[in-house]
């Protein structure tokens, strides 16, 4: 499991990382769930904080199952919005990782690996 714990970390890392570099781009594709105005740079703040938290505790001494759970979180909350974007059909962009790119199957299964990592580290806490 620790190679699934690291690995989880690392797609955090760069997901935090892009989504620093390009904050304005991040904060400007919460528009497409209606997070506008002044609302957006603090939501756009708080997903950020809650992804470096995660990111954090995996490369601490933080339990399996604690880490799991945040992973597995932030894995529903990935893939239903991209799920929610593919179903709405509109040419929505990703910019998950500093790079702006249409929402497609291929982002789909990065946000599902990530809710597949935190469901892998939490049942095996269990």
């Amino acid at each position: 499991m620790i190679i699934v714990r690291y690995a989880l970390g690392v797609v955090l890392v760069l997901a935090v990382v892009g989504k620093l570099r390009s904050f304005g781009a991040f904060r400007d594709s919460l528009a497409n769930f209606g997070l506008r105005f002044r609302i957006a740079p603090a939501a756009a703040g708080a997903i950020i904080a809650v992804e470096a938290l995660t990111a954090a505790a995996v490369f601490t001494s933080a339990p399996d199952l604690a880490v799991g759970v945040a992973g597995t979180l932030l894995g529903v909350a990935f893939t239903g919005a991209q799920t929610y974007l593919l179903a709405a059909g509109s040419p929505a962009s990703c910019q998950c990782f500093g790079v702006r790119e249409s929402v497609s199957a291929w982002t789909w299964i990065r946000a599902a690996l990530v809710l597949a990592m935190g469901v892998a580290l939490l049942s095996a806490a269990v």
